[in-house]
């Protein structure tokens, strides 16, 4: 599975309809009304980049009121706190 972050600019008005839409796809595990330069944050998974890749631009910019998204693609997975010298 790979996941990304989406940064979402919703229409005037429309974040709680585009919030909706979001959280209504089945690959959207989180998805949060936020404020500063973007209105909505959504972690999504896909099975693999390509899958993933496709979901953004065949389901997540097709929701009504999205004016601008910026996909954050995660590289690596959690990091344990615990055993490093930065959990310290």
């Amino acid at each position: 599975m790979v996941k990304a972050y989406i940064l979402i600019k919703a229409a005037v008005g429309q974040e709680d309809s585009v919030l909706r839409d979001m959280i209504a796809l089945s690959v959207t595990e989180e998805a949060h009304k936020v404020f500063g330069p973007y209105d909505i944050v959504a972690e999504v998974r896909g099975r693999d980049m390509e899958t993933l890749v496709e979901i953004i631009t065949a389901k997540v910019r097709k929701i009504k009121g999205i004016e601008e998204t910026q996909s954050i693609l995660v590289i690596d997975s959690e990091i344990d706190m615990t055993s490093t010298s930065l959990g310290s």
